[in-house]
This record gives C-alpha cells, structure tokens and sequence, in this order.
C-alpha cells in the first residue's frame, strides 16, 4: 500500500481527517489481494483498503488495480438498495486507489466463516445472505446505468473465468471444452450487478443480519455467478468439517430455495439451471484452478471433488437440488 504517510495523505485529501490530528494504523489481515488498515483517530475508528496489483499467493499472478473503484462503486450501489448491507463508505482517492470505508469491530459483526469452521451453523442466516443477494440483483437487472458503471469485463475475466474455469479446464483436460464454453458464456450474460466474491469469509453476522465486504470484483453480468460461488463454499465445507456435513447441507438448501424462490427477473427452472452449471463448475475450479480452496489438502479428497464434478458437468444435472442430494449420498452423510 505504501507508506503510512501515504494513507495519511489521502485521508486529508479526502477531508476525512485533518493534518494535525494523530492517527494509529493497524494493518488487518486483507486476503491475498489486497491491504487493509485499521486507522484511530481521537473520535473514530475508520477502515482503509486499496486493491494489490499482484496477489500475495502468486507472485505471476498480476491483476488491474482498478478493483478498488469497483468496489468503492458497489458499496455505494449496495447501500442505496438495502441500508448497511456492507460497510458504509466513506470516500475514495482515487490518486492513491484508496477506498475508505466504516470500521466494522470484529466483536459485533462475526465473519460467517470462522462460525461456519466452529461449528455456530445456522441455515437462517444463510437464507437471509441469499435474499439480501438476490434482493440486489432484482433491483439492478436491466438498467443500462450500472451496465456501463460496472462493465469490469476484463478484470472479471481474468480473475475470476480465467483463474477459475479456464485454468481448471487445463488441468482437466476431459472437459476442458466444458470448461471454455462456461467461461465464455458466463461472459455473455449481461443481466444484474454482481458482487463476484460472495463467500462466508466475505460475510460479516452483524445484529441487523449479514454485511457484504471484499465487493473488488464487481462486474455487471451473470448474478447466477454470485449464487453458485455461495452455494459451493457449503459443500466443500462438508469435506473440510465433515462432523458438521447435515449443517452445511441445510445451509445450502435454505440459500438455494430463498434465492429462487426470490428472483424476479427470470424462470425459476432456468435460474436454476443456470446456477447449477456453474456450480458444478466451481467445485472443480476450487481444486483444480488458480485460486484452490486453502482447507481441502488431501489428496483423496481432493479427487473425489474433482471426479464428482467431472461426471455431473458431462451429465448435465439440471438442478441445485439435485446436485446437493447426489453430494450427501457421495459423502455418505449419516
């Protein structure tokens, strides 16, 4: 991110502090794309994060640093739509591509994640996560404003079609051209905003229900995209905490039914069909693609998630439902 005095500066420009006042920067942990702060002043505690050009995990890995207007744009879309569903923005420099946002404390607003690893599973937030989300994507369907504000074609493409499904198509070349034609027609789509980064370690619990974070990615295209990124998380949960796999099930049901039963710009049977495709296709990307889930390491496991999606892309399951019942059975869920 540079110096401390860079972000000092830009917080100034930003009329967010003045130049006299004394500032603590803590830095908290940010992922592997990005750095965050922490930063007291004497009255507030704000947060501060500017997009990295090449990720931590992979030194050749490099990506467009305009991730952070996106993100600066999509809290403020967001926001307008549902009051507090992310952090409340507070500004963007875009000298030093700095987006400036509320500090949410880790006390009251809990990463879903971390309650999802312990154990503290319930299914009604992951209900609440999915009609928050697809209340977001029924507002922006269809208006050719947002189309041209989040047309981040390129930076989805490559972190996210490429680094997914393309890279794990290389890997598993018997359905590379699966793979490819996904891609291509995730890329096609031009429907709703998409967040492109909806997973429980991007959710905060909050008292007022889930607050969306790490929102870089947004991309205005296939809100199928969002669904299938949240619904995968869940079953590859099942392999990492498999004591909690009728847990992580019931998560995935109740996330499935709301968001379908919730959309309003398409036909329940092809949003369905639509999310499932991809689905299937990031199970496999997971651990078989660029950005490889960090808890799945054994290798038996490993080749049962990369042979389940193999076989259910080849035979074209129709249904998110379907794809959870084929999972337990597979997992032998008890």
């Amino acid at each position: 991110m540079g110096s401390h005095q860079d972000i000092i500066d830009a917080l100034i420009r930003l009329n967010l502090v003045s130049n006299v006042e004394f500032l603590k920067l803590t830095e908290l942990g940010g992922g592997i794309s990005s750095e965050i702060y922490r930063v007291d002043t004497s009255s507030k505690s704000i947060c501060v994060k500017r997009a990295l050009p090449t990720l931590k995990s992979d030194r050749h890995w490099h990506v467009p640093v305009e991730r952070s207007e996106a993100e600066w744009n999509w809290l403020n879309v967001a926001n307008d739509i549902i009051p507090d569903i992310a952090p409340k923005p507070l500004g963007y420099d875009d000298q030093s591509n700095l987006v400036v946002m509320a500090y949410l404390d880790p006390k009251t607003f809990r990463n879903w994640k971390d309650l999802l690893r312990t154990g503290k599973i319930d299914p009604v937030i992951a209900g609440d996560v999915a009609r928050n989300l697809v209340t977001i994507h029924n507002s922006t369907t269809n208006k050719p404003d947002f189309a041209r504000q989040f047309a981040n074609d390129e930076v989805f493409y490559k972190i996210r079609l490429e680094a997914y499904f393309l890279a794990a198509g290389r890997s598993v070349p018997e359905v590379n051209n699966h793979m490819v034609q996904l891609a291509a027609d995730t890329a096609a789509q031009k429907y709703a905003l998409v967040h492109g980064d909806v997973s429980p370690k991007n959710i905060l619990v909050g008292p007022e229900g889930p607050v969306f974070i790490d929102s870089e990615c947004a991309w205005y295209g296939e809100p199928a995209f969002d669904a299938a990124f949240c619904l995968t998380h869940f079953l590859l949960k099942c392999a990492w905490q498999p004591q909690w796999k009728l847990q992580y099930l019931a998560c995935h049901k109740a996330f499935r039914q709301t968001y379908l039963d919730h959309v309003k710009w398409q036909e329940h049977e092809e949003m369905d069909r639509r999310i499932t495709r991809l689905h299937l296709g990031m199970l496999l990307a997971r651990v078989a693609g660029r950005s490889k889930v960090e808890y799945i390491t054994e290798l038996p496991e490993i080749e049962m998630i990369r042979k389940f999606a193999v076989h259910l892309l080849r035979q074209e399951i129709a249904t998110t439902a379907e794809v959870a019942e084929l999972w337990e059975k597979e997992w032998h869920v008890t």
